[in-house]
């Protein structure tokens, strides 16, 4: 440790392969294999790794090499800027805004835990930043990468509560799928179990396992595997018992000598039914059968639709699931919330249509209106953004904003930003209004329910209808 510091106490700065010399602030990060330090100046880290040998110090800076010829484009990785030059092992990497580590939203030190989890960002920040983490990692295993060591210290987040950006670190365990070790890297509580138990090397699924764990650590503050009694022991029972899946879910259905009862509870009333469904069969049903664990994309599409589906209590200031009936933390209760809730047209069946040419009677195409279990809160005075993830079922840029829509007062706003028309049907039995390209169109609220079409009326679509959620009683 001595050897990082000079005579007047500061770190040493480091150089890379182009000479440049890099001052160190504070470290934000250490591991197994090394230590991440944060650049002066904040947007700049400086990973140093831990070699034994030359040997292993020649094979890392070849695996660097290859990480930087990586397909990792759109992905929020802090990618290899340069490599620091011999004797130091490692690399420089780029970071966003000041940043701190993931694990700051899933474990505190504090007494009042419910202060603690509003002060970091409450429910929709942490469901909107693990949306952007589960779409990263389904981006890589789309490229056929895999990320191998997912952990709370190699995911930066933004240190303003009211930001969502994130931002991978310690990338030279990125590895293709066909290349990776089969003795992979793992941090104790992420593993899978067939890491742990030797009986795989790192696939899409063991990042999905690690995924799974962060997602829930961070919405409830609790380990799924750390009970109250794991947590009162010692480190050894831990990691022989808990992190060894010789214990249970702490919320199995039906085995319940794992329960905890710390962290923020009920645990329930944080987690949408299709992230609990998620949660359920990862930390049961996949702990035998890898097979069945959910991947990395559906968790980022429950995450997505949970986020969209929470409230804001006046009164505390909590973030809580809009069908709940009353705020998790005052317990005020809920008041009426308008929603824009999701559906499909689509076939459901053929129906004989006129022939122009001949006048027979020729298969066409029956189409019906499909809800869909999502839908999206509407705040007032505030814009909400539709996506391309609303808007198409298999969108290429899910996060491109196709429409806005204001609510104030007794109207809505709809401002179509996509490149083609949209369609307003206001259910009063006049043809659809054409919303062109840029242009804007305006519905009541209150009355009779409207729906906002992605499309012409006799083609498969998505669409979503203004409905209410009724004040809790």
């Amino acid at each position: 440790m001595a050897s990082r510091w000079d005579l007047g106490g500061l770190l040493r700065p480091v150089e890379d392969e182009y000479h440049q010399l890099w001052s160190l602030s504070h470290s934000i990060g250490a591991g197994g294999q090394g230590e991440v330090w944060l650049a002066r100046g904040g947007r700049t880290a400086v990973k140093i790794i831990t070699a034994s040998t030359q040997e292993s110090a020649e094979a890392v800076h070849a695996r660097l090499r290859r990480i930087q010829r990586l397909p990792l484009e759109g992905i929020p990785l802090a990618g290899v800027l340069a490599l620091l030059a011999p004797p130091k092992l490692g690399y420089v990497m780029e970071l966003a805004d000041e940043m701190v580590p993931l694990d700051t939203l899933c474990v505190s030190d504090e007494e009042d835990l419910a202060a603690w989890y509003l002060r970091t960002g409450g429910l929709n920040r942490r469901l909107r930043v693990l949306a952007k983490l589960a779409d990263s990692i389904a981006r890589l295993h789309a490229r056929a990468i895999v990320y191998q060591d997912l952990s709370p210290s190699n995911i930066l987040i933004s240190a303003d509560p009211e930001q969502q950006e994130i931002r991978l670190i310690d990338v030279d365990n990125l590895g293709l799928i066909s290349a990776v070790s089969s003795t992979p890297v793992h941090t104790p509580g992420y593993g899978a179990p067939e890491i742990v138990s030797g009986h795989s090397g790192a696939t899409t699924l063991t990042d999905a396992h690690a995924l799974g764990v962060l997602i829930f650590e961070a919405l409830t503050a609790s380990h799924p595997f750390r009970g109250d009694e794991v947590l009162d022991g010692d480190p050894d029972y831990q990691r022989e018992y808990a992190d060894r899946f010789r214990l249970p879910w702490i919320d199995h259905p039906t085995d319940h000598t794992n329960e905890c009862t710390l962290g923020i509870t009920p645990r329930q009333e944080l987690l949408s039914g299709q992230l609990w469904n998620l949660a359920a069969r990862c930390f049961v049903d996949a702990v035998d059968d890898p097979l069945v664990r959910p991947p990395a994309a559906q968790w980022a599409a429950a995450l997505h639709s949970a986020a969209e589906q929470t409230v804001l209590c006046p009164d505390c200031r909590w973030s809580y699931r809009a069908v709940a009936a009353s705020c998790l933390l005052c317990r005020r209760p809920r008041d009426r919330v308008w929603v824009l809730r999701h559906g499909l047209t689509g076939p459901v069946g053929t129906e004989p249509k006129g022939s122009p040419e001949t006048g027979d009677d020729v298969p066409g195409v029956q189409l019906s209106e499909v809800p869909l279990l999502d839908f999206t809160v509407l705040r007032r005075g505030a814009e909400t953004a539709l996506t391309a993830r609303h808007t198409s079922p298999a969108p290429d840029q899910p996060d491109t904003v196709v429409a806005q829509v204001r609510l104030d007062g007794r109207d809505a706003t709809v401002l179509n930003l996509s490149h083609s028309a949209l369609w307003l049907d206001y259910q009063d039995g006049r043809p659809w209004r054409e919303i062109g390209q840029g242009s804007q169109a305006t519905a009541p609220v209150g009355g009779r329910p409207w729906t906002l079409h992605f499309g012409e009326q006799d083609a498969i679509h998505r669409w979503v209808r203004l409905m209410a959620l009724e004040a809790s009683k």
